[in-house]
Parts: C-alpha cells; sequence; structure tokens
C-alpha cells in the first residue's frame, strides 16, 4: 500500500471527498454500466449473484484502466517507481510513497486501495503541479521532477483526490493526453521462439539475482509479480524449468504498452533490487519479437 507523502495540505475525510465526486460537475459519469444493467441483460432474470458479479467485473476493469493510467503518467514523466521515493527522502517530505504500492496499483492488483492511497497521490500531483521541489540536492532528481506534469482537468486545474477516486471508480474518464493509446496485435510466435523467449526471461532474471545476491530464493520472490493464478509458472520460468507455450503469451501482451505483460513483471522486480540511489542497480535491455 501507499503511505503517505505529507498529505495534510490536502486531507479531507473520505466520505466528504467521496460525497463531493458524486455532486461536482467536473466528474461526468462515463458509463452508465456502473449505474444499471448492461444491454442485452434481462433485468427480470438478475439475481443480487449476478448483479455483484457484474458490478465486481465493471469495478476490476476501472482499477486496471486506473493502474494503466497511473503507468502511462509516470512512464511521461520520466519517473521510476523509485522516483518518488527519493524526492521525499531529499526533501524531507516524512512518509513516502513505496515503488511497491506503486506496482500493484498499475498492475491493477490493488482493487479496494484505502483512502491515504488517494490523499498521497493528489499530494504529489499538486506539488508536481506547483512547481515544488525544495529541498531536492541531486541534480538528476531535480532536472526529473522539473520537467514533470501533473494530471489535470480539461480547465487545467490539478487533480485531487476525489477526482484519483473517481477515476479508478470507473466514473471519470483519464486526461485525454493520458487515455490509451491504439492497441497494437500480440506478435505470432512459434514453439522455438516462446521459449527463447522464456529463456531469455530466465537468463535477465538469473542476472539480476546474481548482482543483488539473492539467489533461487529471489527468482521464487520474482514470481509474485505475476498475477495470482500465474505465479508459480512465472517462478518456473524463471527458474528454467518451466516455459510458457505461445498461446499462453498471446494472453499476455498488452496491447497497449505493445510488450508481454512477463515482461512487466520482471521489470518491476528488477526495479525493486535497484536502490533509490542515483547510478545504483542493474541495467538491462527488454527483449522483443
Amino acid at each position: 500500500m501507499l503511505d503517505t507523502l505529507s498529505p495534510a495540505p490536502l486531507m479531507r475525510q473520505p466520505s466528504e471527498f467521496r460525497c463531493r465526486a458524486a455532486a461536482d460537475e467536473r466528474i461526468p459519469v462515463v458509463s452508465q454500466r456502473l449505474r444499471g444493467v448492461p444491454s442485452g441483460y434481462d433485468r427480470s432474470q438478475l439475481t443480487m449473484a449476478t448483479t455483484y458479479s457484474l458490478i465486481k467485473q465493471q469495478q476490476d476493469e476501472a482499477a486496471t484502466e486506473f493502474g494503466r493510467l497511473l503507468r502511462r503518467w509516470r512512464k511521461s514523466n520520466g519517473w521510476t517507481q523509485y522516483t518518488a521515493k527519493r524526492w521525499a527522502s531529499e526533501a524531507g517530505l516524512g512518509e513516502v510513497v513505496r515503488h511497491s504500492g506503486l506496482s500493484e496499483l498499475e498492475r491493477g492488483i490493488t482493487k479496494s486501495p484505502r483512502s491515504v492511497v488517494f490523499l498521497s497521490l493528489a499530494n504529489l500531483n499538486a506539488l508536481v503541479h506547483q512547481g515544488e521541489f525544495k529541498g531536492v540536492r541531486s541534480r538528476d532528481l531535480l532536472g526529473q521532477l522539473k520537467g514533470s506534469t501533473a494530471i489535470c482537468d480539461e480547465a487545467g486545474e490539478p487533480w485531487g483526490p476525489k477526482e484519483f477516486w473517481a477515476c479508478h471508480a470507473g466514473l471519470l474518464l483519464p486526461p485525454a493526453a493520458l487515455r490509451a493509446p491504439a492497441a497494437s496485435p500480440a506478435p505470432v510466435l512459434t514453439d522455438d521462439q516462446a521459449a527463447e523467449l522464456c529463456t531469455s526471461w530466465a537468463d535477465q532474471a538469473r542476472e539480476s539475482a546474481r548482482a543483488a545476491d539473492s539467489g533461487p530464493a529471489g527468482l521464487i520472490a520474482a514470481g509474485g509479480f505475476a498475477p495470482p493464478r500465474l505465479r508459480q509458472r512465472w517462478s518456473g520460468v524463471l527458474l528454467g524449468i518451466d516455459s510458457f507455450s505461445p498461446q499462453e503469451l498471446a494472453d499476455q501482451w498488452d496491447p497497449e504498452a505493445s510488450e508481454w505483460r512477463p515482461s512487466q513483471w520482471l521489470a518491476a522486480w528488477r526495479e525493486s533490487l535497484i536502490p533509490a540511489e542515483p547510478g545504483g542497480g542493474v541495467s538491462f535491455e527488454p527483449v522483443a519479437f
């Protein structure tokens, strides 16, 4: 989870920004799916369990899209998941945003974030919008932060906690500049290419594990960065005792990012091993087919 990053200036009670979000004209409802029944369903045949299942599916989809928004925002600013941590540490901002919490949000694993998540994101966003980077000493970090842009609405106002919450709930579209790009189809792989790709991921993982002196235990831990149903398989791939078939990999293509999701899992794990200090960590090149 996210810890707070000096959220006091923007602190509101969760119920307050939920109510304000519902009534705020800046937050239009983008889809009636969250308020009613999707077309094609016979209302008379719906049960409470069916309705709950539909709502749960919509919430999960919204959480996934919210995570993609955060990743697009971070990457558009050239941030790593450690940037906020370094910033907080150097500027004495108090509690920090943990890279693991951001990673889980970006991958859509965190479906029901606590209110403090939205407060923390809003505080970060406000500081970026204000260009408030006092206390940052590292030249590279300061240059990175000064080139950053905040998430703003059409009027140029930075998103606050209620906007972040509404987007996570599927009630607010991301700004146009941060919406999903055109999807790209998954590459068609042969059996040999799928095996080669899995071997490449395993080689990269072993290299990082050796550099971090974590050994096989580190590779097993890396499996935790995959979705729950694939964690054991992914650990097996990284240990070199399993591999994905071309059909399985086709399901793990991210059309928005134009890359394999296992590459994202691997990158998230490798980034968790990289120190926050400038120049730390192990560099690597992504593999693509």
